[in-house]
């Protein structure tokens, strides 16, 4: 091989693996956003928005393809490019959908929604229906994800050396049984996060306390709901802003707790 040649092969080979490494951050962090109870809302907000804008960079880097088949859809062109285009369509049309009425129901605008529920259902609903358009993208690809990880990923010292040439076709070669690894695992964990978000639609906001919540502190909540509930029967010895009773993470938007005792401070007799 030529210098020249050298040269432009490595340039594909970064190029591959940063398309690779940005593609993969983007995927673990949709499926973090899913967890409400270890990110808190904040972050689940702001994780929101670097989805986004990765989402953004990632249509960008691949907008010569995006406007070549757009131009072909209806003419000269294969099944596969189609297929690929119209999954790609329904992940950027569930992520704008997730992100207006993300931004709706947030913190940050507070806004006064009579709504409230049907905005949140319709942003949890966008999101699994997204996130199962993400794993059949993954599934459409998933012989580049695999090669371009065993080239340029995981890759021994050796096989970081031989990066300057062309591996052999044989060292290429992907089969069944890295298939069922890579959706084996991507559609495990998309189940489970897409089971966290049901749960979290489903259950009541005044739910019960989060996963390891000792026995001590649920008893101790308890009287505290007991002791709000009495409260409440007195109007003329406190007031209460809001009767959800949210307990932590929050799941409520305007959820807070400046005291610390677990409860929304909205909830409690002021």
């Amino acid at each position: 091989m030529t210098r020249l040649e050298i040269e432009v092969h490595i340039m594909k080979t970064n190029k591959q693996k940063h398309h690779w490494l940005i593609d993969a951050a983007l995927f673990i962090g949709f499926l973090a956003a899913f967890w409400l109870e270890l990110t808190g809302v904040a972050l689940h907000q702001w994780l929101g928005i670097a989805i986004g804008v990765g989402a953004g960079y990632h249509l960008f880097t691949h907008w010569a393809w995006v406007n070549a088949v757009t131009e072909r859809f209806f003419k000269q062109t294969s099944v596969q490019a189609r297929l690929y285009y119209l999954v790609d369509a329904t992940v950027l049309i569930g992520l704008a959908t997730i992100i207006v009425t993300g931004m709706v129901i947030s913190t940050w605008f507070d806004l006064v929604l009579t709504n409230y529920a049907a905005w949140r259902t319709l942003h949890v609903i966008a999101s699994i229906g997204t996130l199962g358009a993400v794993v059949v993208k993954i599934g459409l690809h998933w012989r580049w994800i695999v090669s371009t990880a065993r080239r340029t990923i995981f890759t021994t010292s050796s096989g970081r050396a031989s990066q300057a040439t062309p591996p052999a076709p044989a060292a290429n070669v992907v089969g069944r049984r890295e298939f069922l690894r890579l959706m084996g695992g991507v559609s495990a964990v998309a189940v489970i996060a897409a089971g966290s978000a049901l749960n979290a639609l489903v259950q009541p906001a005044s739910s019960t306390p989060t996963e390891g919540t000792s026995s001590s502190g649920t008893a101790s909540q308890s009287k505290a709901t007991q002791s709000t509930a009495s409260a409440q029967q007195s109007a003329s010895n406190c007031a209460v802003q809001c009767q959800k009773r949210c307990s932590y993470p929050g799941r409520c938007r305007r959820y807070t707790d400046s005291n610390n005792n677990g409860r929304c401070d909205l909830g409690e007799c002021v």
